[in-house]
C-alpha cells in the first residue's frame, strides 16, 4: 500500500471520527456540563488532571509491502549425466495477493493534562494479537538441458507464502480536547514511538524445492498514529474513552538462515498499518487546575 493511499484512509478515518464527535457535541444530557446550547465548556475536569487508562478494540490491518526474490533456474548436463553449468535469473522480488489478518488489541499507560487548555499527553504500552500473512511470490520455474535433447522445462511453480506477525508498541502520544458539549468531549491526537515485531518462521507451500522454513526474526521499528474520538464523564473520577487510530508501525523481516541451515534471502514485510476502533477507561486522580468536578456543574 502506497504511502499516499495509506495517509487518505487515515484522514478519511479522522474524518468519520469526527462525525462522531459532532454528534455527540448535539446531545443535551445536562448532567456533566450543561447543553451545547449553553455555549462553550471548558475541556472535561475530573478529580485531577493526571490518569491512568486501559483500551481495547479491533484492529484492521492494511496489507503490507511484502518482498521475496525469485530466480529461475537453468541446469546444463553433459552425456553422462553430470552437471556442466547452472544459472539463476532474476525474476522478481515482488510478492502478490497479499493479506494480513484482523486482529485484537489491547493497552494501558498513564497520562496527565494541562485541565482549561485542553492539551493532555500520555505514554501507552500495547499489543496487538498474533496474525496471519499470506502472500505469492513470483512464479519459479526450473530448466534442464541434457546432452542431444531438448530443454526439459518443468511446468510453473505457484508458491505461496506463509507466516505470522505479533507486534508490541510503545507510543507517545498528544491530544488536544475540543471543549465539553453535554458531557462529552471530542478530542484529536497523534502519536509517535516503537514497535517490536515478532515475525514466525516463513514456509511455502506449493513448491517441492522449498520444504525449509526460513526462521523468523524480531525488529524494532519507527510507529506513528493519528488519533480521534470521544470521552464520556461517567463519574467524578472515570471517563469512558470511544476513539479511532490510524497506526503505522514500520516493518519487519525474517532471518536469512532455514531450518536446514541453508542461507536464504530475507522476507521483508514493510508498511505494516492498521486502522483501530478502541474503546477505554480512564482513572482520573489528583487535583484539577479547573475546579475539579464542580466546574463542570
Amino acid at each position: 500500500m502506497t504511502h499516499t493511499t495509506k495517509v487518505c484512509l487515515a484522514c478519511a478515518g479522522l474524518a468519520f471520527a469526527g462525525i462522531l464527535a459532532g454528534s455527540a457535541q448535539a446531545a443535551d444530557l445536562g448532567n456533566y456540563g450543561g447543553s451545547i446550547k449553553d455555549g462553550y465548556v471548558a475541556p472535561m475536569a475530573a478529580a485531577g488532571n493526571c490518569y491512568i487508562r486501559g483500551d481495547a478494540g479491533y484492529s484492521m490491518s492494511g496489507d503490507p509491502d511484502v518482498t521475496w526474490p525469485v530466480n529461475n533456474d537453468t541446469i546444463t548436463y553433459d552425456a553422462n549425466g553430470v552437471v556442466t553449468s547452472y544459472t539463476s535469473t532474476h525474476v522478481t522480488d515482488t510478492v502478490a495477493n497479499v493479506s494480513l489478518d484482523n486482529t485484537w488489541m489491547i493497552e494501558g499507560g498513564l497520562g496527565c493534562g494541562s485541565g482549561s487548555r485542553g492539551f493532555r499527553g500520555e505514554v501507552m504500552i500495547g499489543i496487538h494479537g498474533d496474525r496471519d500473512l499470506e502472500g505469492v511470490p513470483g512464479d519459479y520455474t526450473r530448466t534442464e538441458i541434457h546432452a542431444n535433447n531438448p530443454p526439459v522445462v518443468d511446468p510453473v511453480i505457484d508458491d505461496p507464502l506463509h507466516t505470522s506477525i505479533t507486534s508490541y508498541t510503545l507510543m507517545v502520544n498528544g491530544y488536544k480536547d475540543l471543549g465539553n458539549f453535554g458531557g462529552f468531549t471530542p478530542y484529536l491526537g497523534a502519536g509517535i514511538g516503537v514497535a517490536y515485531h515478532i515475525v514466525d518462521d516463513v514456509y511455502f507451500t506449493g513448491n517441492p524445492n522449498l520444504t525449509n522454513k526460513i526462521h523468523g526474526d524480531k525488529d524494532i521499528a519507527f510507529a506513528w498514529s493519528l488519533m480521534a474520538g470521544v470521552g464520556y464523564q461517567m463519574s467524578h473520577n472515570t471517563v469512558l474513552d470511544l476513539g479511532y487510530r490510524y497506526l503505522d508501525m514500520g516493518k519487519a523481516t525474517s532471518e536469512r538462515s532455514d531450518t536446514a541451515g541453508f542461507i536464504n534471502p530475507r522476507v521483508n514485510i514493510d508498511d505494516i498499518d492498521a486502522h483501530e476502533i478502541k474503546v477505554g477507561l480512564r482513572y482520573h486522580f489528583g487535583s484539577s487546575d479547573t475546579g475539579g468536578y464542580q466546574a463542570m456543574k
